[in-house]
């Protein structure tokens, strides 16, 4: 089992449908090549870790470090042979909402780890300032 987590920003100029196809097409995708993932996203920061077969994730990575509706890509961690911490996950998606309706996420040991590498949920999930104007 090889696993990747990584933070991006999505584009600005995405609409909600279009990230919905995005997040519905990841998932099929996932399911179909064997790889489960979680997906936090706060706005539009993401914080991803995907697992499964090492060739399949790294042509995944490589898709989305290459697709253009991701900015500020960089890879946070990477992991060889450990055991699965999303095995029922093609792909979960959270967020606050997500939190407060499910909040047993909050103890899930792969979420955890995810949210960690953003500085932990409370952080990672914390309102966004609002952005400069000038």
């Amino acid at each position: 089992m090889f696993r990747v987590a990584y933070r991006s920003v999505l584009r600005a100029d995405l609409g909600v449908a279009e990230i919905d196809s995005l997040l519905s097409s990841s998932e099929a995708h996932n399911r179909d090549v064997d790889v489960t993932s979680a997906f936090l996203m706060n706005d539009r920061r993401v914080l991803h870790a995907l697992e499964g077969p090492p060739k399949v994730v790294r042509s995944i990575l490589e898709c989305i470090w290459d697709d253009r509706r991701n900015e500020e890509f960089s890879i946070l961690d990477i992991a060889h042979g450990e055991a699965a911490l999303f095995p029922d996950w093609p792909l979960k998606v959270i967020t606050a909402e997500t939190l407060k309706s499910n909040p047993s996420l909050r103890n899930h040991e792969g979420v955890t780890w995810l949210a960690d590498l953003g500085g932990g949920l409370d952080a990672y999930f914390a309102p966004l300032p609002p952005e400069d104007s000038a």
